[in-house]
């Protein structure tokens, strides 16, 4: 080995020495100031977030969120029937709604979340048939908005929150419980319908009427199809949900002991099946269109309550995991941590 390589070896390994022994001295120290800069960050947001307990029908005032920041409030839902309405009233500001529901407990601008951001005041209804929809927690985040590009430029929004239910609006008609509909098929169409549960310790069934009998009603008769859904507001008969599938049966049972039955809003689809009548060589017997056509029918929902062995079901969440802010920043920390320590390891096992 020629002296110019000796001497670049001896000068490294006298370098990697001294960072070997200043690591080792100098680690206990670096992980304290690392963790000490973390923390009160941690700290510091937790504590500006805390969510103010909202009650329905009462009006939370003279509340304030700093320019460009927010200010969290909660609200607990147990009606899955009535829709929900946020109201911010400005009083100075320019405050923004945002709201989400668990993981999510701090909601922003940027969240897939709902939201209401017009000038001026909030006005938010959050339907009960939203599939986004279920009762349990909600958190509303107000954000203040401020820059050259408002007239309210830089300054702290100042307003109030008022929660309230609302009747529940759907273009479909609804079944009430206990309740029947009248109708008249469309051939190969749909007509839709809903109805609400409102708790999920019931039964439910869903009874389609008409003459299916072509021995009862030889000129007269269909055989149209039942569809229910927790999920999608026009099913089909393509689509995963309850169905008749079969010409005897003529309802549809939702119990409580179903994993996939909670409470809230359904819909239904009566589909106009039939056969084409060009293709029926015998109409007694194989449910011709011309039949079908206009055929009348019923559509009821009936309900009972089950009071013994039934345990409510806790809200359907729509994500796993409700850890909070506290968690998300321990883990920060704890990673950080163990990421640092793993290399000061490294470096002094070498």
């Amino acid at each position: 080995m020629s002296a110019s390589k000796k001497s670049s070896l001896h000068i490294t390994l006298e370098v990697y020495m001294v960072f070997k022994m200043e690591t080792k001295r100098l680690a206990p120290i670096l992980s304290f100031v690392l963790v000490a800069a973390l923390v009160p960050s941690c700290v510091r947001l937790t504590e500006a977030q805390q969510h103010n307990e909202l009650t329905f029908g009462q009006r939370l005032v003279n509340q304030i969120a700093k320019c460009n920041e927010y200010a969290y409030y909660k609200i607990d839902v147990s009606e899955p029937c009535q829709d929900l309405r946020i109201q911010v009233d400005v009083i100075e500001g320019e405050p923004n709604l945002y709201m989400c529901k668990s993981p999510n407990l701090y909601p922003t601008y940027s969240s897939l979340a709902w939201s209401s951001y017009d000038w001026g005041s909030e006005d938010l209804v959050i339907s009960s048939w939203d599939p986004e929809f279920t009762t349990g927690t909600f958190y509303i985040g107000v954000h203040a908005y401020c820059g050259d590009d408002v007239d309210t430029g830089y300054t702290d929004a100042r307003f109030s929150v008022y929660v309230t239910t609302v009747t529940s609006v759907h273009p479909h008609s609804e079944i009430s419980l206990n309740g029947t509909l009248p109708g008249t098929l469309s051939v190969n169409g749909y007509d839709y319908y809903r109805f609400c549960v409102p708790s999920s310790c019931s039964n439910i069934e869903v009874l389609l009427t008409n003459c299916v009998d072509p021995k009862a009603c030889p000129t007269d008769y269909a055989w149209p199809e039942l569809i229910v859904s927790r999920s999608i507001e026009q099913p089909s008969i393509s689509d995963h949900s309850w169905k008749l599938a079969s010409v005897e049966r003529r309802s549809i049972s939702l119990r409580y002991s179903d994993p996939d039955f909670f409470p809230g809003h359904y819909f239904v689809a009566i589909y106009g099946w039939c056969n084409p009548t060009e293709n029926c060589p015998d109409l007694s017997s194989c449910g011709p269109c011309t039949y079908a056509q206009n055929h009348p029918y019923t559509v009821s929902v009936f309900i009972q309550e089950v009071n013994e062995g039934c345990v409510p079901k806790q809200p359907l969440e729509l994500c796993g995991g409700n850890q909070g802010f506290h968690n998300q920043c321990n883990s920060i920390v704890l990673l950080v941590m163990l990421s640092f320590c793993s290399i000061v390891v490294i470096l002094l096992s070498c």
